[in-house]
């Protein structure tokens, strides 16, 4: 990120006033909204029992606050069950089984370039994806779509030396006294004024200038235009290299925020017809100190200024709103508001000068990022808003911000709440009181014996009355039969509500009949619920690639090599060339995004119900050596043991090696393709020599082993990764390590063609020794045997 310390005053004077401006523009509905969505971070922190205090301006903890000593006996039934939370996980862990993938298409079919620049992107989007930790990053952003509604993603670009180094060459600028060509402007050396040019190879199209050389002319080496002999001579700036400068690696960082970090008009629909956005946040004054040590020189005085901010008396909403839940209403110390502010262009117009707008729009046309600490201005620099920020639009609503998920579930939490603690006090105040008679029973005797099980005590009834009428029992409460009920259709409510359905989470509707059939439909419906929010939140995953593969494009200083798993499971490189970058990219599309993720579950059931199809196609499909990790991991038994699958994964580590290596040069007879048998090598005229004539051929680097491999599932896997992406990459980039894999498949085929010659040599030979059968069923014996039977024809003419 660009640094621009140094600012006139003039110039820190409007952004100023544009500032101002931005600060206190919807400050009643920003205060509102602060106010709601930090409530809505109280209740996913099971911090239920809360009030709002004018004073503090702020949400206070019941019970958690000094002077809160009278809430202790009502916190005795105060046992609070985080609903809310559980509602809400549900949903997260439903959106959250895989993030989408993004494609790249070209903006030309044709281009060659653009091919390349696409197919690039794709490994862009992979390689920030792991990076920025995407499965996390996609949490958080649920998160927030829980919490705060609307979900803001940043991205920028990082140099730090912890992502590595590269070396860059150092250049500096040196005065030269040089002659200088007036037609072309080159330099003209003057050991070549006149005098023969010693070129090595010199070709037709230096005949005209050497000949001009060769007559005495003085011309210029460059663009043989004649020379005045008295050429005087100029001073030059010549570029001279003084050496190599290591500079640290840029990466491109990717981070989610909601509506309490990210400030923009609650009055548009889109970010785009917002004039600003404003991020801030809190950190300790001393990594401001750090961050800005440049300036000690140029402006100690400000240095000593930062300190633990003030902005919290005029601005109490926006940083409490970004405190943690963990200080329960207070406000930590030694904290400092950093405020960075992206204008557009069209933001300029806040102030009233039309010269410092037109100043403003000189100095930063694709308008301005400004940071500002402790209401002074210490950076500004030229940044587009749309290239850095991508904001979530929910399409069934009006305007940017929308109710966060949660909005439907606090009055379910707040019943909930009430319930639980209605219960507990009526339970433990439903034990009857007794009242007895001190007539009947004498306390002081009954204090000072032991209650046992079963025990006898004496007790004397009063003159025409049994001993039970000296006793009586009261309940001071008793629970209404309508109460339990009453709670199960609250979570009922609550879930259709939330969309956080039970067939979501693994339980079963209402009134179901809750067989396998029964719950898949429910489970069907309960994710169908979850699409409008699915493609809101992959369209704006989408968007935001867009600008992640740009801007690493920007950034990109060389090739990049990284360590990614192919379809087969195998580690691969993978590489993202400088020289693929050149292209332009068309679309940036998602890969199979349409429908809602299906989990594990999901997957064993589908393939469990393809089993008992028992389609014989479908089966084929599914026992092909490249389906056995997902067979093993959709049943939940990784560690078993399929047929094939040692020998896929045997034939997945040669071709690593076939790949790393070349094929191996030999020598082998030449066959007769007429007889079969090795041919002899000729002399001049054609008659042999009495020498085997030889033959080159190539074999692979690594043979096969006959007497292990299982030689029809390792050319399969051969095969697969000869017309797969990576064996056609590598057909182009790495012919030898692509023939050398083809080699040895060829291998593994003569293999297998030379056993089925063998069995059926062995069938014939088998056939021969059986011989043909005769009419009397006696196989094997000749027709002139004396001890056979007599055949029909003999046994008629004996008979006659």
């Amino acid at each position: 990120m660009p640094n621009n310390p140094i600012l006139p005053d003039e110039i820190k004077t409007s952004l100023k006033t544009i500032s101002d401006y931005i600060r206190v523009e919807d400050t009643y509905v920003r205060e509102r909204q602060i106010r709601q969505w930090k409530m809505f971070k109280y209740y996913w922190d099971g911090l239920n029992n809360i009030w709002w205090s004018g004073v503090a301006s702020n949400w206070q903890v019941l019970g958690q606050q000094a002077g809160d000593s009278e809430y202790g006996d009502a916190a005795y039934y105060d046992k609070r069950v985080n609903v809310l939370k559980a509602y809400l996980e549900s949903i997260i862990a439903a959106l959250s089984v895989t993030i989408p993938t993004i494609k790249c298409s070209p903006d030309d079919a044709d281009n060659p370039a653009d091919m390349a620049t696409a197919k690039a992107g794709d490994k862009i989007s992979a390689l920030c994806r792991k990076h920025n930790n995407a499965d996390l990053l996609w949490l958080h952003a649920l998160y927030i779509l829980c919490t705060e509604g609307t979900i803001f993603g940043y991205t920028y670009a990082k140099e730090d030396e912890k992502y590595g180094t590269y070396e860059e060459p150092e250049y500096k600028d040196e005065n030269v006294e040089a002659r200088v060509c007036p037609e072309c402007g080159g330099n003209v050396d003057e050991q070549f004024i006149g005098r023969e040019i010693d070129e090595f190879d010199p070709d037709s199209a230096d005949a005209a200038l050497h000949a001009l050389i060769y007559e005495g002319e003085i011309v210029c080496p460059n663009c043989a235009a004649m020379l005045d002999p008295e050429l005087q001579t100029s001073t030059l700036i010549v570029p001279r290299l003084i050496g190599m400068k290591t500079k640290a690696k840029s990466r491109v960082c990717i981070e989610v925020y909601g509506g309490l970090f990210v400030k923009v008009p609650s009055y548009i629909c889109t970010l785009a017809d917002s004039p600003y956005l404003e991020y801030s946040y809190e950190t300790n004054y001393v990594n401001i100190r750090e961050r800005y040590q440049h300036l000690k020189d140029k402006d100690a005085e400000f240095l000593k200024r930062i300190g633990p901010s003030e902005d919290g008396v005029y601005d109490p909403y926006e940083r409490q709103g970004r405190v943690s839940t963990q200080y329960l209403g207070e406000y930590p110390t030694n904290t400092i508001t950093v405020r960075n502010l992206w204008l557009r262009p069209s933001a300029y117009h806040y102030i009233s000068e039309e010269k410092d707008v037109a100043e403003l729009k000189r100095r930063f046309p694709d308008g301005c990022k400004v940071i500002r600490i402790n209401n002074e201005i210490v950076e500004a620099f030229n940044e587009s808003l749309d290239d850095h920020w991508t904001s979530t639009k929910n399409p069934l609503a009006d305007f940017i911000h929308t109710q966060p998920l949660a909005q439907s579930l606090t009055s379910v939490q707040d019943i909930t709440n009430e319930i639980i603690s209605l219960t507990l006090q009526t339970i433990e105040h439903g034990i009857p009181q007794t009242f007895a008679d001190p007539a009947v029973l004498n306390f002081d005797q009954y204090n000072q014996t032991e209650v046992l099980v079963g025990g006898v005590y004496p007790a004397k009834a009063k003159t025409g009355q049994r001993v039970a009428d000296g006793f009586h029992e009261v309940k001071t409460a008793q629970l209404s039969q309508e109460v339990l009920p009453f709670g199960q259709e609250i979570q009922q409510l609550g879930q259709l509500a939330s969309g956080a359905l039970p067939s979501l989470f693994g339980g079963a509707q209402p009134n179901s009949s809750k067989t396998a059939s029964q719950y898949i439909t429910s489970k069907n419906q309960a994710q169908q619920r979850l699409q409008n929010t699915w493609k809101m939140m992959c369209i704006w995953w989408k968007e935001m690639n867009s600008k992640v593969i740009p801007l690493y494009i920007k950034e990109s200083t060389g090739d990049e090599k990284f360590v990614e798993r192919d379809v087969n499971g195998s580690f691969i490189n993978a590489f993202i060339r400088k020289s693929e970058l050149q292209g332009k990219i068309g679309d940036i599309e998602l890969e199979a995004a349409e429908n809602l993720p299906i989990s594990p579950m999901q997957k064993k059931d589908t393939l469990m119900q393809f089993l008992q199809a028992a389609n014989p196609e479908i089966t084929s499909a599914l026992i092909d050596p490249q389906n056995l990790p997902f067979i093993a991991e959709a049943v939940g038994l990784e560690n078993l043991s399929l047929p094939g699958a040692n020998d896929r994964q045997v034939q997945l580590e040669e071709i690593v090696d076939l790949v790393n290596s070349t094929p191996i040069p030999n020598m082998r007879p030449m066959m007769d393709p007429m007889s079969g048998m090795p041919a002899e090598e000729m002399d001049e005229t054609g008659m042999p020599i009495g020498m085997p004539a030889m033959e080159e051929f190539e074999e692979p680097s690594v043979p096969i082993e006959p007497d292990v491999d299982n030689d029809e599932i390792h050319v399969h896997i051969c095969r697969n990764w000869l017309t797969g992406e990576v064996g056609r990459t590598a057909k182009i980039e790495n012919p030898d390590g692509y023939k050398n894999v083809l080699l040895h498949m060829k291998a593994h085929l003569d293999r297998i063609q030379q056993l089925q010659m063998q069995q059926q040599m062995q069938m014939m030979q088998q056939q021969e020794l059986a011989g043909p059968k005769n009419s009397g069923g006696n196989a094997g014996k000749p027709a002139n045997d004396k001890m056979a039977a007599p055949s029909k024809d003999k046994m008629h003419e004996s008979t006659t």
